[in-house]
């Protein structure tokens, strides 16, 4: 593990490569093309990057959030600490993208563009995360993936209801190893079940059926873990790892992304995978729209904005966790991150 003022633990590395994974997941999707999966032969068995990405977020987010209900003596003060880190980047990206980018990119003229009530609701739907809102008016028609603003949004209302659960776990002082590793045990089958029987593939709801228990799944296996004190040792992130190209991918991530996480790691001077998430598929869709979308020109163009939103916003809003009512200064560990 690594030490106070000398180095970060794994999971910084594995947040930003997280992101990295979505990001080279839509240059493939927002160019019209099918996803790139895990596996071999021409139907590969292992989930697309975009899965895997955000599955390693909430490995490590179950993980960091565990701990992090365990140092805070409050569930309100916890719940607190989540949205001071969820919302001020996320509104500040949501701002950027409906009054600077969306005007800018519409096909409408800045006039008509703002002569309804759009742009407004598209903040306010979305940073309320349970409305979530992917159209503002004229932007993306003619992209290869239409009328799509942030395709990345979707997974933040999953990630706040899986900290909303847990913190109704803190108050009924159920967060237990036993209790954890049970309710992961209940969502992993329930993914099987409409996973494997193909009832995912009918319609909406059952969709988002099948993504609320994977990655519950995956959440709470990381939650348990830590709850369970685990220390896996990284050969054994090879378990995992060679689980990937299969089926039964999502069996082993979990293993594998702690044992990887705990290990010691250089620090990284700025935590930028959240403002890489939240700001790459707006940006990649502008690319996308003038036929210049690849993986270089995705990172070159997104890289400094979520420096931007680290330093400016998400870096100077963290210290605000440490004035709120009962919150505990923790010990030195790195920044728990959403989607």
């Amino acid at each position: 593990m690594s030490q106070p003022g000398s180095a970060a633990n794994g999971f910084d590395h594995l947040r930003l490569i997280a992101a990295a994974l979505v990001v080279v997941h839509h240059v493939r999707v927002l160019n019209g093309a099918a996803p790139w999966m895990i596996g071999w032969g021409p139907d590969p068995l292992g989930p697309d990057l975009g899965t895997l990405g955000v599955g390693i977020f909430f490995v490590i987010s179950g993980y960091l959030v565990t701990a992090s209900l365990r140092r805070t003596p409050g569930v309100g003060a916890f719940l607190a600490k989540r949205v001071l880190r969820i919302a001020p980047g996320l509104l500040a990206a949501l701002l950027l993208t409906a009054f600077v980018l969306g005007p800018l990119v519409s096909g409408l003229s800045v006039a008509d563009y703002f002569s309804g009530a759009a742009p407004l609701l598209y903040v306010l739907n979305n940073l309320s995360l349970y409305a979530v809102t992917y159209e503002l008016p004229g932007v993306f028609s003619d992209a290869p993936y239409p009328d799509v603003v942030n395709g990345s949004l979707w997974s933040l209302r999953l990630e706040f209801t899986a900290y909303l659960g847990l913190a109704a776990l803190g108050a009924l002082r159920l967060v237990r190893a036993p209790v954890l590793a049970g309710l992961a045990l209940l969502a992993g089958g329930a993914f099987m079940v409409v996973h494997f029987t193909g009832l995912d593939a009918r319609g909406e709801t059952a969709r988002l059926a099948s993504l609320a228990t994977l990655n519950g799944w995956l959440f709470l296996c990381g939650a348990a873990l830590e709850a369970f004190r685990a220390k896996p040792p990284a050969w054994t992130a090879t378990i995992g790892l060679a689980l990937l190209p299969t089926p039964a991918w999502f069996l082993g991530l979990p293993l594998a992304v702690v044992a990887l996480g705990r290990m010691t790691a250089p620090r990284l001077p700025a935590d930028l995978s959240y403002g890489l998430y939240i700001y790459s598929f707006p940006l990649q869709q502008v690319l996308a729209e003038h036929g210049r979308l690849n993986v270089l020109t995705s990172l070159a163009l997104t890289l400094p904005f979520a420096a931007v939103s680290w330093f400016l916003v998400e870096k100077p809003t963290l210290r605000l966790k440490a004035r709120l009512p009962g919150a505990v200064s923790p010990a030195p560990a790195p920044v728990d991150q959403p989607l």
